[in-house]
């Protein structure tokens, strides 16, 4: 009779800890490189996002000769319908129309330009935030992005008029694209809802910079990194006329 030498072949304990360290040790080296990665594919998307509205507010100034679009509310520029409900419940209704949340999306002038696609509203680091601390501006406000609205307000002057305001004032007016004097490359249109702020609702932000996806005059997308929130709350307001903080060409954006 022939005797087969039997060998145990499975692992012994301490070769399971050793493989279980080195998971660990894999895992945590990857994690941030992964995490890394995921920020990467988003703010590509969110840039790809801006570029896409750049092209559809081409196309509509070259529909309305150079006029950007009067709206009901800076979400009601494109996008879709908003819950307009935050955290403590429905918004007021003043708020929800102020921000222009439930405007249909057949009265949001961009919408026919983009074929559709109204995910390119959507950015997809949307995790709210603001005073009402909504879960995302997507699905309250119908869009992610904010552009600026009736106000020359943070050194920014007004790109589109606002419904609601009295016809004819400058609040009402949409800007027209020859009132780009001196720059297209520095004149904010848009940006991440929340901007200017620093606050930890930042979308883009490290380590608690006002760090945003703008959409400029000359349709390019960059990140920008503004100053300090208690910086920007002290422009927030249009100064006095011939104030030298009044919105400028040639401030770093105007």
């Amino acid at each position: 009779m022939i005797h087969q030498n039997k060998r145990q072949t499975g692992f012994t304990l301490i070769e399971l800890l050793v493989v279980i360290a080195v998971i660990g040790i894999l895992t945590a080296l990857l994690l941030p490189v992964l995490a890394k990665a995921k920020i990467k594919v988003r703010k590509t998307q969110s840039i790809n996002n801006q570029r896409q509205i750049g092209n559809a507010y081409t196309e509509y100034l070259g529909d309305y000769d150079g006029w950007f679009p009067e709206v009901n509310g800076p979400a009601g520029v494109g996008g879709q319908v908003g819950g307009a409900t935050g955290a403590k419940g429905p918004l007021p209704p003043v708020v929800a129309q102020l921000y222009g949340a439930k405007v249909p999306e057949e009265e949001r002038p961009l919408n026919k330009y983009v074929s559709g696609n109204l995910e390119i509203f959507h950015d997809p680091a949307d995790i709210g935030g603001g005073a009402y601390n909504v879960g995302s501006c997507w699905e309250q406000f119908g869009n992610s992005y904010q552009v600026q609205v009736a106000d020359d307000m943070f050194r920014v002057q007004r790109v589109l008029g606002e419904k609601s305001e009295k016809e004819g004032s400058y609040e009402a007016t949409s800007m027209h694209e020859s009132e780009m004097v001196q720059s297209t490359s520095n004149k904010i249109i848009q940006g991440d809802w929340n901007w200017p702020y620093d606050r930890e609702d930042t979308w883009h932000g490290q380590e608690g910079e006002g760090r945003h996806i703008m959409l400029y005059g000359d349709m390019h997308v960059e990140e920008f990194v503004f100053p300090p929130t208690k910086q920007m709350l002290d422009w927030i307001a249009p100064p006095p006329h011939g104030n030298m903080a009044a919105p400028d060409p040639n401030f770093t954006w105007w």
